[in-house]
């Protein structure tokens, strides 16, 4: 059997009471790595720049489109 290297993660909305949530369930998954953590007045380019391969949002419905872009 090989490893595999973990999932890099990036969590929008991450200060929030979800978010810190995933935060901390990303944390403790072996066959993850959580690389960026956003929140509000950060900018969205920290998650591309930390190598994100998959991005979960728990910000605001409102603004959900926006941060796809």
């Amino acid at each position: 059997m090989t490893e595999t290297e973990p999932v890099r993660v990036g969590v929008l909305g991450a200060r929030g009471r979800m978010g810190t949530q995933v935060c901390q369930a990303v944390d403790a998954a072996s066959d993850l790595d959580l690389v960026a953590m956003v929140d509000v007045d950060e900018m969205l380019f920290n998650v591309a720049d930390a190598g994100a391969q998959v991005v979960v949002d728990f910000t605001r419905p409102d603004v959900v489109m926006d941060n796809l872009r």
